[in-house]
């Protein structure tokens, strides 16, 4: 055996023997989460970490094209907080610039959305459609994909979905969720 050789077991104890240099082992245990033994152990592909979060926003600009009667584009753009407690996005500054082309108050919506966090940044194109019920309620759903990511989230890697409810014509509530690839440097720190 090597010297120093750690063995894991991935469940929530971490068992480790090494081995000195008479090759006796000396063992101990040590409580952690199976994640945290996966990345010490260095595990082929680092395990994909959920996320999840709410943001409120408010549009800060927003310019109507009327197309035809009852077809409109909206080039928007707007902020927010995001809070995801526990977690890498919590309190991040959420920013969004995006393009809905509407008949009859529905259609599709494409974007992008960056959170902004003392540690770092990430932004993520998303598609998705905007529905119009009777009542006049306006909500949206869709998909994003992490394509960027600076400072301690450099190397992100993701997608999930969203589904946003409008209080007013400059107001939103969206909330999120998709499964990550966290960078080398967040994964250790898990």
């Amino acid at each position: 055996m090597p010297p120093n050789a750690i063995f894991v077991r991935p469940h929530a104890w971490l068992e480790v023997k090494s081995y000195n240099s008479g090759d006796r082992p000396m063992s101990g245990r040590i409580v952690m989460s199976t994640a945290a033994a996966m990345f010490l152990a260095g595990a082929s592909g680092v395990l994909a970490m959920p996320m999840n979060g709410t943001f409120t926003m408010h549009y800060d600009k927003q310019s109507p094209q009327p197309i035809a009667p009852d077809h409109i584009k909206i080039d928007a753009s707007g902020s927010g907080m995001n809070k995801s407690p526990g977690q890498p996005l919590d309190n991040a500054k959420v920013t969004i610039t995006e393009t809905a082309t509407l008949i009859r108050g529905q259609g599709p919506l494409k974007g992008t959305i960056t959170f902004t966090t003392p540690d770092g940044t990430t932004s993520s194109p998303y598609t998705g459609k905007v529905m119009t019920d009777a009542q006049g309620r306006m909500t949206a759903v869709g998909k994003f994909k992490v394509a960027k990511a600076t400072g301690a989230f450099a190397g992100l890697k993701g997608s999930g979905s969203f589904t946003t409810a409008f209080s007013s014509q400059t107001d939103q509530v969206t909330e999120w969720k998709g499964n990550f690839k966290p960078p080398a440097a967040m994964a250790s720190s898990r």
